[in-house]
């Protein structure tokens, strides 16, 4: 199948079977950024900023939350674009990619939300010094915004 042709049944079956696999998401990239209700947000830094801070504080875990939230929502849309959606198979796989990579962003978060994992992680991880947070940071004042809110 030429990659600009819509996506066949069986390789549609397929990219949604593997979504739905354990551990799909090990070693996709997290994508650079993602709209999330009209937002454009630097997923991947991020990330790397909420993981690399020093200390977790609890206002970070309620904010790591509500934000695991949205980005379940984007990554069911994704799969609902690629399961119903008439794409071409390259666009189904740029599609899987993401919500592979949002999934994995899911998953790194996911273990700071928890008490017990978060001072596993704390003591045997290695800490970037000097880790800017202002993605995270205006995030986080974003989120408190309505724009945020799961209605919109």
């Amino acid at each position: 199948m030429k990659d600009n042709e819509e996506i066949s049944t069986r390789e549609r079956e397929k990219l949604l079977k593997s979504l739905h696999s354990s551990l799909f998401w090990v070693g996709k990239e997290i994508p650079y950024t993602i709209t999330i209700n009209g937002n454009e947000v630097h997923l991947h830094e991020i990330v790397w900023e909420i993981v690399n801070k020093p200390h977790i504080e609890r206002s970070d875990v309620d904010n790591i939350d509500k934000f695991l939230e949205l980005l379940s929502v984007k990554e069911k849309e994704y799969e609902e674009g690629l399961a119903h959606g008439n794409v071409s198979s390259e666009k189904a796989k740029e599609i899987f990619e993401k919500a592979a990579g949002i999934r994995r962003a899911i998953m790194d978060l996911k273990e700071l939300t928890t008490s017990a994992k978060r001072k596993t992680i704390f003591k045997s991880r290695h800490i970037c010094d000097n880790v800017e947070t202002c993605e995270w940071d205006s995030l986080t004042e974003n989120m408190k915004d309505k724009r945020w809110s799961k209605k919109s």
